[in-house]
Order: structure tokens, then C-alpha cells, then sequence
């Protein structure tokens, strides 16, 4: 399959050639033109809105993320509650409460963290303070802690250096076979 550049207006689009209406524009925009699920077009790229449920990419990763944020606020409170300071000096030693940290310890062996909304809604039905708490915690680490800029330099090294190996693994797969058969 070629690519190729297609200048429209300002925006340079990236459209397959074999495929006839595929431009799209650098903003995003949901297109049904009266027929079969939504196209997603975002940056230059066609992403088949089925492909995540109707829902967008960042749609889905926003939602993986709420669990991995859920955790995170676990894994604050069960410091705090274990009494540890995290270089807070000894103000993390007023959270100490080991049977809070009991409850948090069971509820994740009972419930495992597959979906942070679903998670805090059980735990709010045994302990309504605690679920407020992670809540709340889960929130701030959000809007606060989380390094987004650093996360998406991550990701982006991440995806170049896995697809260094597999092109790497795939190379010297070919010329090892190629060297096998010429022998």
C-alpha cells in the first residue's frame, strides 16, 4: 500500500492512494455521511471508529487511565495509611490507620483493579470515607502529579525502540534465511 501527501488548504494530509475519500483533516472530526458507524479522522489518520467501541483512541487511553490513576491513589493512601512518609516528614505519620489499610488491602485481594470507576463504587458500598478519599486523591494526582509531558516523551521512545527491535528481529531473520538457503 502507498502513501502519499495531499496539500488541502493549509493542512498536509496523509491518504492511502488506493483509497478514494481518506483526507483528512488535522482537526478532528466524526463523519457518518448516513451510513455504518462513525470515521474518526484525527491528525492525517484514519481510525475505524468500531475499532474501540465508537470511541476515539484517546477516548480508550483516557479510560485506561482512569485505572491507572485508581491505583495510583491506591498505592498513595495504602503509604499513607502504612504510616509512611515519603520524604513528608513526619506529617504522613497522622494518616496511620491499620485498619483502613486492612480494608484497602482486602477489597483489592476480593476485588481485583480491572476498572477504577467500578473499583471505587464497591468500595464505597463497605467504606464510603476510604472511597471519598482515593477519590479525592485520584483527582489530585491527575490534575497535579501525573508528568503528562513526560509520559507522552516515554511513549513516543517506547514505540521507536520496540519498533527498532522488530525491524531489527525481522532483519536479521531475513538474512539469516538468506544466508541458510545460499549455502
Amino acid at each position: 500500500m502507498r502513501f502519499r501527501f495531499i496539500n488541502k488548504g493549509n493542512d498536509l494530509a496523509l491518504a492511502r492512494s488506493n483509497c478514494v475519500g481518506v483526507v483528512a483533516p488535522r482537526r478532528r472530526e466524526v463523519s457518518r455521511e448516513g451510513r455504518g458507524p462513525a470515521t474518526i479522522f484525527a491528525g492525517g489518520f484514519y481510525v475505524p471508529s468500531e475499532s474501540f467501541g465508537g470511541r476515539s483512541p484517546e477516548a480508550k487511553a483516557a479510560q485506561a487511565m482512569k485505572t491507572l490513576f485508581t491505583m495510583c491513589a491506591v498505592k498513595i493512601v495504602l503509604a499513607q495509611l502504612e504510616g509512611s512518609s515519603a520524604g513528608r516528614g513526619a506529617s504522613a505519620f497522622g494518616s496511620f490507620n491499620p485498619e483502613q489499610c486492612e480494608m484497602l488491602y482486602s477489597h483489592l485481594d476480593e476485588h481485583p483493579l480491572k476498572d477504577g470507576d467500578e473499583w471505587l463504587r464497591l468500595l464505597m458500598k463497605k467504606d464510603k470515607l476510604l472511597a471519598l478519599r482515593l477519590a479525592e486523591v485520584r483527582e489530585s494526582y491527575v490534575q497535579e502529579g501525573f508528568e503528562w509531558d513526560s509520559m507522552r516523551r516515554a511513549s513516543i521512545k517506547e514505540i521507536e525502540q520496540g519498533n527498532i527491535s522488530i525491524l531489527r528481529e525481522g532483519a536479521e531473520a531475513m538474512l539469516g534465511r538468506a544466508e541458510g538457503s545460499t549455502k
